[in-house]
Formats: C-alpha cells, sequence, structure tokens
C-alpha cells in the first residue's frame, strides 16, 4: 500500500490487483512553513493586544501616541476593546497552523481564508494610506504604515491566501466517495 505526498497518485491495494482509491495529500514543508509564520505573526499580535490591556503603551509614551501610531485615530485601549481582538488572533493563529498541517478540518479552512482576506483588506487600505489619502505624510502612522504594516500584511496575506488556497484544491482534488455495491 502506498500513500501519496503530493497531488498525484494512489492509495489502496492497486498494486495488489484492487482499484486505486483516492490520493491523500499531506501539506507541503513550504505550506507548513508559511503556516507557522502566520500563525506566528497572529500570535504575536495577540500578545501585544494583550500587553496593552494591562495598560502597557510599550512602545510608544502614552496611550495617545499609541493610539495615532498603530491606528491614526484616537481610540481606547481598554481591556473591553483589546480582549476580544487577542481571540479573535489567537483562534486566527490556532486555525492557521492547523490547516497548514491538514487539520481542523473545514473551520481551520475557512479561518485561514478569513484570516488572507483580512489582510488583503489591511494591505489595500494600507496602500490607500501610503499614497496620502486618509493620513498626514508626516505622520508616525504613515511612516510607519510605509515601513511596517503594509508590508508585512501584503507579505502574510499572500502566505496565508497560499496556505488557504492549498487546502481547498487538497480538498477539492479527491474524488467524490462512492457507495460500494450491495452496501
Amino acid at each position: 500500500m502506498r500513500i501519496a505526498t503530493g497531488t498525484t497518485g494512489t492509495t489502496g491495494p492497486a498494486e495488489l490487483g484492487g482499484t486505486a482509491g483516492p490520493t491523500i495529500d499531506t501539506p507541503t514543508v513550504t505550506g507548513r512553513r508559511a503556516g507557522t509564520a502566520v500563525a506566528a505573526l497572529l500570535t504575536a499580535d495577540a500578545l501585544l493586544h494583550a500587553l496593552w490591556a494591562t495598560g502597557s503603551t510599550w512602545p510608544a509614551g502614552s496611550t495617545e501616541a499609541l493610539s495615532q501610531g498603530l491606528l491614526n485615530a484616537d481610540v481606547p485601549f481598554t481591556p473591553r476593546t483589546l480582549l476580544p481582538l487577542c481571540a479573535l488572533l489567537g483562534t486566527g493563529a490556532v486555525g492557521v497552523f492547523a490547516h497548514s498541517r491538514g487539520r481542523g478540518g473545514r473551520v481551520g479552512a475557512l479561518i485561514t481564508a478569513a484570516v488572507a482576506a483580512g489582510l488583503a483588506v489591511r494591505s489595500t487600505a494600507g496602500v490607500v494610506w501610503a499614497v496620502g489619502i486618509g493620513t498626514d505624510p508626516g505622520s508616525t502612522f504613515h511612516r510607519l504604515n510605509l515601513a511596517v504594516y503594509t508590508p508585512v500584511c501584503l507579505a502574510f496575506g499572500y502566505a496565508a491566501a497560499r496556505v488557504a488556497l492549498t487546502g481547498f484544491r487538497r480538498a477539492s482534488s479527491r474524488p467524490p466517495r462512492t457507495r460500494a455495491a450491495g452496501r
């Protein structure tokens, strides 16, 4: 019996004169690495939100400076706002990590697709802000958006999309199950 580790191959006793069964794909090394990287980014972001929920304003000197530097707006950095974001980011990290390893089923696939879509939306907004629409070109937010936020969202959004699409291809490449005669 042979188990395929790509998008081609068969399982089952075909070598012994039986019929070929469905292909069982395993995640690629590249997909696992991309999933691990995206999960690590989301985990780090969740930990930063947890830190800010304690009242810390690191790396800024005040809540106002942190808010302006991260969001280009004055918003409260309260546990009521930050803890749900921690949970959302943590769920995203677990979902992407699981999906990149062929685990998590449809839920993992949907979470991974949602993470990719969210990063695509943030990337698009970042490009709009980068050309100066809605931001002051001299602001800290504008500089951080150009140097950090948008490039990170573009790169990790691409990685998340590859992981998400690989999983959908893997699931859709399997032949449909058929019932054996007489059952």
